[in-house]
């Protein structure tokens, strides 16, 4: 496993390598669809593993009040530039003292040598009535499935920075195995969201087959 200061180093490495016009939008998306499930108009958020801060920023626009905590140095400078609070942390290691309307927990799980104990740790954030939004990737839609078939997928490279391995079954039964109760569960489809008309359509074809049509799984969730 991995030291913090290792961690570090790599994840602001990780981020620098990142194809940003295929990622802001897909952590955009993600935003959009979290931000029309929420019924609580304002509050503590508190956005777990915030990376670049794109979606910090759209809960900041919204009129939350934001808060971000992720490893790596560079990106943490990068958001409080921006005029937000952030702080550094690993989420592995360190605590988490206050209390949060809303956590946000997205595309970080995979990255992660031990997930569940992070969502455990989580529930202790949550203040009365709080909520955790998480989203993990499905590493098995039908595009992957094929480059798996012809021996062209992108799992297992050495350069490839997810440890677990999600599927929509798997995050369910992750967030049930830390104590946490699934309100609701969303799927994002495999269609980047450039093809605006195109994805829009493979939105609710995505719900239906998710293991298939659906990139990644967002789950609203509570503690039980």
């Amino acid at each position: 496993m991995l030291q913090t200061e290792e961690k570090k180093r790599y994840f602001d490495d990780y981020w620098e390598s990142q194809p940003i016009e295929i990622a802001d939008p897909r952590a955009t998306e993600r935003a959009e669809r979290i931000g029309a499930m929420l019924e609580r108009k304002g509050g503590k958020v508190l956005d777990v593993g915030c990376g670049r801060g794109i979606v910090l920023e759209y809960f900041a626009r919204k009129g939350y009040d934001v808060t971000g905590i992720d490893i790596s140095p560079e990106t943490i400078s990068r958001i409080q530039k921006m005029g937000y609070k952030a702080y550094l942390g690993d989420l592995e290691a360190d605590e988490i003292g206050e209390k949060y309307d809303i956590v946000l927990c997205l595309e970080v799980l995979q990255q992660l040598f031990d997930p569940s104990t992070l969502l455990s740790k989580m529930k202790s954030v949550f203040s009365p009535g709080g909520e955790i939004f998480v989203s993990v990737p499905n590493e098995f839609h039908i595009v992957s499935r094929l480059k798996i078939l012809f021996g062209f997928s992108h799992l297992g490279k050495f350069n490839h920075s997810h440890i677990r391995l999600f599927t929509p079954i798997r995050g369910r039964e992750l967030l049930k195995n830390a104590g946490l109760e699934i309100i609701r569960e969303i799927h994002i489809p495999i269609i980047p969201p450039r093809w605006k008309f195109l994805s829009r359509l493979f939105y609710p074809l995505a719900e239906v087959f998710p293991s298939l049509l659906a990139i990644s799984s967002i789950y609203r969730a509570r503690a039980r």
